[in-house]
């Protein structure tokens, strides 16, 4: 059954709010923590139903995991079970790349499955390379979920992948180091959202392993790594960019003051570069007393006109927002975009549509016309059950009257309390 939620709009935004934990660093701290021969607490992770969904495929490939005041901790080793061990990553695609490169270098038999829409998201390039060294990986379709890897039988050394679809790929063989396979990873081509790969590195770092090399995520260069001898006791996950950006460009629409503690800046997540973003639409952004301060006076926004392929999850908000902005807005270099948890060029499409609002999608971008047509007295934002969609529809219904967001549960994928925090914003 489908489920409807009426944001009613609001007059102006005010308040004070902590965003969530980085999903990308709690996943990757998770991670790294589960391949750590010492029990590491990862401190203040995520929770929502992507780290859920890698938890749960931690645990049953054999990792101790306990919960603790302020966090979890954990630690491994990893291995199979007796039979075929099913990870089953749900909508994660990156629990899903991640475990495919794990299974291939932990020994046991495992089945990588997950939902209808991460069964259509791309593999290929990542199975490609591994095979190259050495993975025994069966395909039920080419290039796709469910794969049936036999692990344990990984050489270490170079080899080279295709990121332009998704730097998940770049990373996922990075984190091969931190399982033991000293890897030489080059990516052939330019790199989907480039900073996730230095956010990678970084992890690595931060977990005692050795990251070497001129690799910047841009497809010229070299990441070598190799396990590290220790781990930290505990690892402290940073707030969440992408669950600040929507809320960020809820406050453009209407104006209004928020401050967000705990959220440092400047910071390397890959949708912090869409600050200068809204930046440049009118928003004032900066950093006060332990915590980041957004801005805006009524009326004040501006068009944009960006290449946003490092930061192409920030691509639905500053869409939203830019159809209350004057003028024609444009967001370039995000054709990778058709292959997140909904097709997000077509989707952003849509659910501007259903706002009356215009959005047209080519195969590289996305254009944006300000401004609106009358709209039906109800009008129905699809969501796609694709969270970051379903934040752009919260912040068109900052703005507009008469709206229903379908679906407004599938924020649950990352961040669980979106609509509430939003509304506790809202001054009516």
């Amino acid at each position: 059954m489908k489920t409807y939620l009426a944001f009613p709009p609001a007059r102006r935004l005010s308040g004070s709010v902590r965003v969530p934990s980085s999903k990308s660093a709690t996943n990757r701290a998770l991670l790294l923590a589960a391949l750590s021969g010492t029990p590491v607490t990862v401190v203040h992770p995520l929770d929502a139903g992507d780290t859920r969904a890698l938890l749960r495929c931690l645990e049953a490939m054999g990792a101790r995991i306990a919960p603790v005041a302020d966090g979890v901790t954990l630690h491994g080793p990893l291995s199979g079970g007796p039979g075929v061990t099913v990870l089953d990553a749900g909508d994660s695609g990156t629990a899903a790349r991640f475990l495919v490169a794990m299974a291939a270098a932990t020994r046991g038999t495992f089945r990588i499955t997950g939902s209808g829409r991460l069964r259509e998201r791309p593999m290929g390039e990542l199975v490609s390379a591994l095979r190259s060294l050495g993975a025994a990986i069966e395909e039920e379709a080419p290039g796709c979920l469910p794969l049936l890897v036999r692990g344990g039988s990984l050489s270490g050394g170079p080899v080279a992948v295709d990121a332009s679809r998704s730097s998940q790929f770049l990373s996922a063989l990075m984190l091969l180091g931190a399982a033991g396979v000293d890897v030489e990873v080059r990516a052939t081509g330019a790199v989907a959202s480039a900073p996730y790969a230095a956010l990678t590195a970084e992890s690595l770092r931060a977990f005692g392993h050795r990251v070497d090399g001129d690799g910047d995520g841009d497809g010229d260069g070299t990441w070598r790594v190799a396990r590290g001898d220790r781990a930290p006791d505990r690892y402290d996950t940073p707030g969440d960019f992408s669950s600040a950006v929507p809320l960020m460009a809820a406050v453009g629409v209407r104006g209004g003051d928020l401050f967000f503690p705990g959220l440092a800046w400047p910071s390397p997540q890959a949708d912090a570069l869409a600050v200068p973003v809204l930046r440049g639409m009118g928003l004032a952004i900066a950093a006060e007393r332990g915590g980041l301060a957004a801005r805006c006076e009524p009326g004040a926004l501006s068009r944009a006109a960006v290449r946003a392929t490092r930061f192409p999850d920030a691509v639905p908000s500053l869409a939203a927002l830019a159809a209350f902005a004057p003028g024609e807005s444009r967001f370039e270099g995000v054709g990778h975009l058709r292959w997140k948890e909904s097709d997000r060029l077509a989707s952003i499409c849509e659910v501007l549509a259903g706002a009356g609002a215009v959005a047209v999608a080519d195969s590289d971008g996305l254009t944006v016309r300000g401004g609106f047509t009358p709209t039906p007295s109800t009008g129905v934002l699809s969501t796609f059950r694709d969270h970051r969609i379903a934040m752009a529809a919260g912040i068109l219904s900052v703005g507009r009257p008469g709206l229903l967001i379908e679906d407004p549960g599938c924020v649950e994928k990352s961040y669980p309390a979106f609509f509430r925090d939003l509304d506790s914003l809202c001054e009516r």
